[in-house]
């Protein structure tokens, strides 16, 4: 996704509409910032062509833009660093690119959350991860392993899987795969409270009770986790103050800041309730 934004005297426009809650939660940060700064801007559908997004930018005189979520466009990036329009990457990073963006602190959350599950007995503690296309689930795992051995926890490979997308389908089919292969499992941490809530219907079919017999722990903190059952313990962020940063650094760089690139990070905390 990609939100793009210009000064208020030249036109801005965002790329794309916004699909989930914490594209929405961003987007309500940035805009914030840039109301304070009088910067217009709009929401568009990202496009798969280069060439179409690039002549859409030039055509609005697009000054800056914000790309959010975890899945980026890099030939899109390289022609944007070539063309000197300035950009920021909200959700994840755009590695090998060399740019700004801000993220969560994901090895943060990790950590946070593996204490927190090591501490209440559980040793067998696996990772229901998201889609391996998106930035962001590659930072959960690599998180996930950080904290695993800085708890001196070992790790075997079936203690991660993926699901196909951040739903609560996903998290019910892979919690369900994950549990047929008969290996200890204690605790399971998911890429998205949507997916711990299909992986809690997959343990109760299981069997297996959360947080009796498998405790569980979503992330992003949704709405929606304090009613699951049991109600979720999850790994939160504050997302409106990812969008502020971004709209910040955007500004800057739209003034003409010449420093070199800044990720950001914006720090996690645990949210303890009943599934664990």
């Amino acid at each position: 996704m990609a939100f793009l934004s210009s000064s208020v005297e030249q036109h801005s426009q965002v790329l794309p509409a916004l699909s989930g809650g914490i594209e929405q939660l961003i987007v309500h940060g940035a805009q914030s910032v840039f109301e304070d700064r009088r910067v217009s801007t709009h929401i568009y559908k990202a496009l798969a062509d280069v060439e179409h997004m690039v002549d859409v930018i030039e055509a609005n005189q697009i000054s800056g833009l914000i790309f959010l979520g975890g899945v980026f466009d890099h030939a899109l990036l390289r022609r944007l660093q070539a063309q000197s329009i300035p950009f920021v990457t909200a959700g994840g990073h755009a590695h090998p690119l060399d740019g700004n963006a801000v993220m969560a602190n994901y090895v943060q959350g990790m950590v946070y959350a593996i204490g927190h599950l090591q501490a209440r007995g559980r040793r067998h503690i696996c990772l229901v991860n998201g889609p391996a296309t998106t930035n962001t689930s590659r930072e959960k795992y690599w998180g996930f392993r950080l904290a695993l051995g800085l708890s001196d926890l070992q790790y075997e490979r079936y203690q991660t899987t993926r699901g196909t997308h951040f739903d609560v389908e996903s998290g019910f089919v892979a919690t369900s795969e994950l549990l047929g292969l008969r290996k200890p499992v204690d605790a399971i941490i998911y890429a998205d409270d949507g997916m711990a809530v299909g992986g809690l219907k997959a343990i109760r079919e299981s069997g297996r009770k959360a947080p009796d017999d498998i405790a569980v722990i979503g992330f992003h903190n949704y709405d929606f986790a304090r009613f699951a059952d049991p109600a979720l313990t999850t790994i939160g962020f504050d997302m409106q103050m990812m969008g502020r940063l971004a709209a910040l650094r955007l500004c800057n760089l739209m003034d003409g800041a010449k420093d070199d690139p800044h990720v950001m990070t914006v720090s996690t905390k645990l949210i303890v309730r009943d599934s664990t």
